[in-house]
């Protein structure tokens, strides 16, 4: 049996990776990001592949317009949300 992948933690991750080059939060060690991470995933839906194939269409897939703004709103809300109540001290 073929390994399962969920596609969207690498696009999630990519996302992450946008917004925190275009916006300031409180906090962007390792914990927060993985939390903001967490957070978007949980909300957004899964797309595994376990074959070449399923990781293409899976691909092509999730570059339409309305998953990557799908996508760019739960991260942006997962992140105000962290930013707002990180699960550690900021000091």
């Amino acid at each position: 049996m073929s390994e399962l992948k969920n596609h969207m933690e690498v696009v999630v991750r990519q996302a992450l990776e946008d917004y925190l080059s275009k916006n300031k939060i409180s906090c962007t060690c390792e914990l927060c990001q993985g939390d903001i991470m967490a957070l978007a995933l949980n909300n957004l839906p899964p797309r595994y592949y376990a074959s070449s194939q399923g990781e293409i269409l899976t691909k092509m897939k999730s570059q339409e317009a309305t998953a990557l703004v799908l996508v760019m709103g739960e991260i942006t809300r997962a992140a105000q949300l962290i930013s707002a109540s990180p699960s550690h001290p900021i000091g």
